[in-house]
Formats: structure tokens, sequence, C-alpha cells
């Protein structure tokens, strides 16, 4: 499916990698049912994925990354989506973590960091379930804490962790985080990820137990962003007062909209091969309400495209001319993640509607496009029925109910003294 003539907006080397992701997709296909049955992805899957610069995407170029476009990297890792759920998952938590960690930590910890010859990669939990932490000279002593789910730890060497506890941040209004860079020797895995959906992303529970982490490993993400906004910032820098909203786009929309885009493809691709049982059909695509359905499934998955890209355009204009976001605009941007991927979510569920009894086959690719989609929308940064309270909300004059929006805003009034406008 055409990506909406963003093919222009993309840089040389963007179109090679995108092009490299393109490459891969018949290759991870073929390990869609072993990677759901081990529940995780083969290393010599991950390896493809690396040699391909795949998992560079979000690293600064001074590092040896190839640091691409926000727009660049949601169609790429799309891309690698469409090849399989699991895969696409891991490659988009990784590069949208190695993203956030590049723009929150001061650059003598990120040299020290990308220094080392193994490939860097981050996965990350954004709040902890449990967090027993102390502030202790030199630095923070965790004596337990548990977070839950860890996308990508299995292929990660360091993991980014929110030292404060939902309960907590709930309870206070505080929302904004508290991020420390965990190297993963240091880290235990528990293996509880049985699910239904995206079950090779092995997006198991993190724990922590007797850990120190040094100062300068810990950010706190609340008024340093807004307050270093300034028209001075160049070049990668000036993206760094808006980093907790790029994650909104980075984290999560990418691989939805990827798995929508191959669950059309492959519908289009089978249906003049399939009839339709109990009827004269010999063939899906001679049928009326069949043509309409997949003209519908479509349109619902650019049109998500088109939200992300409008989020994408309000993101850059932002940054390039130093703006604060309104309030209306800083949740139209985060509803557009959310409503996007219920369009995608909605568009395979109606195909998997009209595909017979076959497609429940674990075996089947679109059964598996379904399962992982699902749990991919219920992710909080992309949950529609959040998003859409959020949008709501505000459009009605009251004051908004999500994390980042009130982290955001409470950041603003902080460093600021101002009030968002609505």
């Amino acid at each position: 499916m055409a990506n909406l003539s963003t093919d222009h907006q993309l840089t040389a080397l963007e179109k090679q990698l995108l092009n490299n992701a393109t490459a891969l997709v018949p290759y991870l296909q073929k390990f869609g049912r072993l990677i759901d049955e081990e529940r995780h992805i083969p290393e010599e899957v991950i390896q493809k994925v690396s040699d391909a610069g795949l998992f560079k995407l979000g690293t600064p170029k001074k590092y040896g990354g190839h640091e691409v476009s926000i727009r660049a990297m949601v169609e790429i890792i799309s891309e690698v989506a469409k090849g399989n759920g699991s895969v696409g998952w891991v490659v988009q938590i990784i590069n949208g973590n190695n993203y956030t960690a590049s723009l929150s930590f001061p650059s003598q910890v990120l040299d020290s960091l990308f220094s080392q010859e193994e490939e860097v990669r981050f996965c990350s939990v954004l709040a902890a379930r449990k967090a027993v932490v102390k502030k202790v000279d030199g630095g923070y002593w965790v004596e337990e804490g548990f977070w839950g789910f860890g996308s990508g730890s299995k292929h990660a060497t360091h993991a980014l962790l929110n030292l404060n506890e939902v309960k907590s941040m709930q309870e206070s209004g505080n929302l904004g985080m508290t991020l420390a860079i965990v190297p993963m020797s240091e880290v235990t895995i528990v293996d509880d990820w049985y699910t239904m959906s995206l079950k090779g992303s092995a997006s198991n529970s993190l724990e922590l137990k007797n850990v120190f982490i040094p100062d300068q490993y810990v950010v706190t993400q609340d008024t340093e962003q807004i307050s270093s906004l300034s028209a001075e910032l160049k070049g990668r820098d000036r993206y760094r007062p808006y980093v907790q909203l790029i994650t909104s786009i980075t984290t999560g929309i990418s691989a939805i909209l990827g798995l929508a885009r191959g669950a059309v493809e492959y519908f289009v691709e089978k249906a003049p091969l399939k009839g339709i049982t109990m009827t004269v059909h010999t063939s899906q695509a001679a049928v009326g309400h069949i043509q309409y359905k997949v003209g519908l499934a479509a349109m619902k998955v650019e049109s998500a495209h088109l939200h992300i890209s409008r989020a994408i355009d309000h993101m850059e204009r932002h940054v390039q001319n130093a703006e604060i976001f309104s309030l209306k605009e800083l949740a139209q941007l985060q509803t557009d993640m959310t409503y996007a991927a219920m369009l995608c979510w909605e568009a395979v569920d109606m195909l998997m509607a009209e595909s017979g009894g076959s497609v429940i086959a674990d075996s089947n690719r679109l059964s598996q496009i379904f399962r992982d989609i699902r749990g991919g929308s219920n992710h909080a940064l992309t949950t529609a029925s959040t998003g859409l309270e959020l949008y709501g909300r505000v459009l009605l004059g009251l004051p908004p109910q999500h994390g980042m929006t009130l982290a955001y805003v409470s950041s603003l009034r902080t460093t600021t003294g101002a009030e968002a406008n609505s």
C-alpha cells in the first residue's frame, strides 16, 4: 500500500533504510509461527534487523546512529511490522527509547553509554508498579522495584525506568517522570509474558533489588523540559523540550499502522483465490460486499496515516518555531495517535470478519495480525477511549485527565507562570 506521498519527505538515507525494512518483510513473515510458539524473537532475526541498521534509527549520528526524522521512523518501523508484529513492536520500542534517552540525558552520560562496542538498545517502562527508592549520596538506592511491561528487554543492553510508582503518581497528581538508566546486567527479567498478542515481544516484567544508580544516570522530566525551550537551540537539541510528546508518536502507533497495512495487503492478495463457503462465489474479489469492505478498510488505514502525519506536522512546526503547545493542540496530537490506532484496529477486525472459518487457525497470518494489533491498540499511549475522552474534555472546557497532558501543563505553569491557551 502506498505511504500517501511521504516518500518525497524522506532523505536518501531514510529511503534506503525504508528499502532495507521492505526487503526484510518476506523473511520476517516466515518466522511468524515460530516467534509466537517460542515467545521470543530468534537471535538470527535480531541480527538481520541489526545488520539492516534498523536498531539505530533513533540513535544520534555522532554515536554511529542514523538520527532519522520522526516521520521516517514511523514509516520504516511500520514496514517492519508488516513482516511481523512482535518484531515491529520491539524495533519500535528500542528506537523510541534510544531517541528518548538521547534527548533526556546530558552529553557526558551519552558519551559514556554509546562508546561501548556493543550496539546500545534501550527497553523501558514508564511507571513502576512498585518502587522502594531512597536518595543517597551520589545517587539513588533501589531497595526493591517492579516494572511491567518491558518490551524488547531480552534484546536490550539498558533499561530506561521511571522510578515513580503508578499509584503514588495518581494520588499526588504529580505525573512527571524520574527516568533512570540501568544496565540490563543489573535487571532481573521476570518470565511472565504469557499472552494472546505480541507474544514474541517478550514484554516481561523487570525487577531490581538493592541496585545503586548514580545521579548522572537519573533525570526528572518536568520543569527542565519546558524551561529549556528556546529559539536559539539548534539541530537535534530543538526537540529536547518536547521529548515527552515525541514519545506519544514514537512509541506504539508505528507497529499498529504496519500491522493494518499488512492486513489489507494480505487480504487483497488472497481474495481472488478464495471462495465463500455455502455460496456459489468462487472468488471473494468478485463479490460486491467484499469490495466494499476492502475499500472501507483501506480508507480507514489511510485515514489513520493522515492523522499520524498531521500530528508529526504539528510537532515539527512547534519544534522549528520553538513554540509551546496550546492545551487543545496538545490534546489533538495525543488523540490523533489513539484515534489512528482505533481506525487500524477497526480495519483489521472488518477483514477478519470476512475471512471465513479458516482464519481462526494460529498459523493464519491474518489471525496473527488480528491478535497482535488488538494488544498493540490496548497500549496506554494508543487506547482510543483515553484519547477521545481527553479531546472531548478539552473541547468542553474541562481539565484534562491524561497523564502526559497534565505533566506538560504542570511544567508550563511551574516554569513560565503561564497557562496553556485553549
